[in-house]
């Protein structure tokens, strides 16, 4: 029996090898071809979609192939679910939970403390960012208001006749960043209305007439004027202070604390729960007082912050 030489066992499976190379690059460039030729993509993203509009574009009949186009982004017909609140949940952590916007969430189940979300609550989920908007029987309105066609409200709606409706989901809307931290507490708002008559940072004392360092933003008005919540949050003082007066402590989400000075009256109580806007009392000249005012104080952490850092006035 004649043995083969290694040189040959070499060559026998290098033409093994060639051939299964070959046969794999053919049927790739085979199915590549037939990718490029056939407009019905398994992939239809964007990509794709601009080859198949090309290759129309390239045909010369007068007459025109229909069939392929790039489509406008319609947004679903909206669904949702109901959730459960859970020990942890918070208004972040369910928007990274179903990727919805924290805006929706709260305008959707008119949330007026996001910092307080009872355990055990029902939460309306939808599928898409947006917000219900009361119809007022005026649907024209409320399209040309948000920029959208009215057959695709009603279709997004599932609502099939232009029938009498009381609210209706309008998808896609969005808030800019200082009104979602407002809407979050993340941010404040003005606190009383009227002018600043000092600021924070180092001045000259009214009483003493030595450079001192003011903690907070004084705003004048008349007395009896309202004071307002900066935020949503919990009440965790009310009472006097030697300086302050008549004053209110509030804390907040992410370790803030507000404190509002020199009131004439204060209608909250310790531990009970505001709301952004809650009235907590009157201006007035309580305490350490060269006049009306409110003395409008930030912390966190316990560390003082310049209130104009964090506040929309």
């Amino acid at each position: 029996m004649i043995k083969l030489k290694p040189i040959y066992k070499i060559g026998f499976f290098t033409l093994i090898y060639s051939l299964v190379f070959a046969t794999l690059v053919f049927a790739f460039l085979y199915k590549t071809q037939q990718s490029e030729e056939n407009i019905l993509l398994p992939q239809r993203n964007q990509k794709n979609l601009q080859k198949v509009a090309q290759l129309f574009t390239d045909q010369t009949s007068d007459e025109g192939i229909g069939g392929a186009y790039i489509p406008d982004i319609l947004a679903p017909p909206v669904t949702y679910f109901q959730y459960t609140i859970k020990s942890g949940d918070s208004v972040h952590s369910l928007s990274r939970k179903f990727g919805i916007d924290e805006v929706t969430i709260i305008k959707l189940n008119n949330i007026k403390i996001p910092s307080n979300i009872a355990l055990g609550a029902k939460m309306i989920i939808p599928n898409q960012d947006g917000i219900m908007v009361k119809v007022n029987n005026d649907l024209d309105k409320i399209a040309d208001q948000y920029k959208y066609d009215k057959q695709d409200l009603l279709r997004i709606n599932h609502v099939v006749i232009d029938k009498k409706i009381d609210q209706i989901f309008v998808p896609g809307i969005h808030y800019d960043q200082v009104t979602k931290y407002l809407m979050l507490g993340e941010y404040f708002r003005r606190p009383a209305y009227g002018r600043f008559t000092s600021y924070f940072g180092y001045r000259r004392d009214p009483w003493t007439g030595r450079r001192s360092f003011h903690t907070g933003v004084d705003i004048a008005n008349k007395r009896g004027g309202y004071i307002y919540s900066a935020a949503p949050g919990k009440v965790i003082y009310t009472g006097w202070h030697p300086v302050y007066g008549k004053i209110i402590k509030i804390r907040h989400t992410s370790g803030y604390m507000t404190i509002y000075g020199h009131l004439s009256r204060i209608y909250v109580k310790r531990n009970q729960w505001v709301s952004s806007g809650t009235i907590l009392g009157l201006m007035g000249s309580s305490g350490r007082s060269t006049g009306i005012h409110l003395h409008f104080e930030i912390r966190k952490y316990g560390r003082l912050i310049n209130p104009f850092s964090v506040t929309v006035f």
